[in-house]
């Protein structure tokens, strides 16, 4: 072990990274396993940059073999573990590095079993459903549906998924005009029933809406930098109010989270708080985050429709896991991942087939799937993490705490310190 971190530190000093703050060193390394990522995925790791532009990803070398890479983060390890106390921020980091140091590994070839895959990229415990729980949410989706019009609950669910649909300019017109208006509102709540909860502010240069095309995705929170976003929603896919409305709360959390981000980097200048990175524990509670914005503002499921569509959420959000496992780690073939989640889900096949893209192993291009093992970050980042931390401190009268914990310090935000974070609930 001495000998590793001598042979690290001697390699750091060769690539003249030494004298580097250890920040800017992690944002120059994320630029790098950026461009590795793209190469040979399509996918760039960087989510989000806000940092100073000579750190900037797309400045960062294009070419660097991934051993190099690998090397270093080794490097920046050791340099994190001599040089930083026993913080939250020291707990993040090393487990950031590790993630990457997988990621780098996983798409340089390396074979990992699936499930341990997720937990070295996450570092979370992922795991098959049983059908035991399976059947307990259908009883909870059956329940949610039992006064809507329909046959059974299929044809409930279905006729709900498809009440009020819209396509083509009638949807662009929706996205980019009637939810472009929502998004004041939607800011309004966040400030009056969060921030003030806090007791501090932070700068909102607003979020811009855009329908898109061709999308593996629904919709997408593009965070610019400078307190602003993009949201993109795919009108690929069918758009109805009942079931956009939780990607509407989903997508504005990741702005208002990373907001905060970086109020926090510029105020204390913590420089790898500038780069967002997919695959880390972050990813984990950022999508739980984003998962529970509708509780944190208290709208949506004391309504019946709000009630169906986080009951039809959670269900959907389990099967896409073990449909993920099926594919990944038991090479099950497509078609019959997608009856089995067609059975069982309530949703028409049609629904079903066009999000399994999401999970394959590969993509059509025969490139590794960089979000294949990504479907676990929205169940067990809500489920897991946040929401019953959010309803503790709802209980106990502790709200402004939670807020602030999760806001203002970005370091608690990640699967690695939840616990400890929050060890004060």
């Amino acid at each position: 072990m001495v000998k590793t971190a001598t042979c690290n530190a001697e390699y750091a000093l060769a690539a003249g990274v030494i004298d580097m703050d250890i920040g800017e060193q992690w944002v120059r390394l994320c630029g790098q396993i950026g461009h590795f990522s793209e190469r040979t995925t399509g996918i760039n790791i960087v989510d989000a940059y806000f940092g100073p532009d000579e750190l900037a990803p797309e400045r960062q070398q294009k070419d660097r073999a991934p051993e190099d890479i690998l090397h270093e983060l080794e490097s920046l390890s050791d340099r994190i573990t001599d040089e930083f106390g026993e913080d939250l921020r020291r707990m993040c980091m090393l487990k950031d590095v590790s993630s990457l140091h997988t990621t780098v590994s996983w798409l340089s070839g390396q074979d990992f079993p699936y499930l341990e895959l997720v937990e070295r990229l996450l570092h979370v415990q992922p795991e098959a459903f049983p059908e035991s729980k399976i059947e307990q949410v259908r009883r909870e989706v059956e329940q949610a549906f039992s006064d809507f019009p329909g046959d059974d609950t299929a044809d409930r669910v279905r006729r709900f998924q498809r009440e009020g649909e819209i396509i083509g300019d009638d949807a662009r017109r929706f996205i980019e005009v009637d939810l472009q208006k929502e998004s004041t509102g939607i800011g309004e709540m966040f400030r009056t029933r969060v921030y003030e909860v806090i007791g501090d502010s932070v700068t909102d240069n607003g979020i811009e809406y855009r329908a898109v095309t061709d999308k593996p995705w629904g919709a997408y929170n593009w965070y610019m930098g400078d307190f602003r976003s993009v949201n993109e929603f795919n009108i690929d896919r069918p758009i109805t109010p009942n079931t956009v409305i939780g990607a509407i709360y989903h997508e504005y959390e990741h702005h208002v989270s990373n907001l905060w981000r970086e109020k926090a980097y510029k105020e204390h200048g913590w420089t790898d708080l500038s780069v967002v990175s997919y695959y880390t524990g972050h990813s984990v509670i950022a999508e739980g985050t984003a998962d529970t914005a509708a509780d944190f503002l208290g709208v949506g499921k004391e309504t019946r429709k709000g009630n169906a569509a986080r009951a039809t959420s959670d269900l959907f959000r389990i099967l896409s896991i073990n449909a993920a496992i099926m594919m990944n780690q038991d090479d099950m073939p497509v078609e019959e991942v997608v009856d089995y989640v067609t059975e069982r889900s309530f949703s028409p096949r049609e629904r079903i087939e066009a999000v399994m893209g999401v999970m394959k192993p590969e993509t059509a291009d025969g490139r590794p799937n960089f979000f294949a093992p990504y479907v676990f970050a929205y169940y067990i980042g809500r489920n897991d993490y946040v929401y019953p931390t959010f309803v503790k401190a709802r209980e106990t009268n502790q709200l402004p705490k939670f807020f602030r914990t999760l806001y203002l310090n970005p370091y608690a935000a990640s699967s690695v310190t939840w616990d400890e974070a929050f060890e004060w609930l």
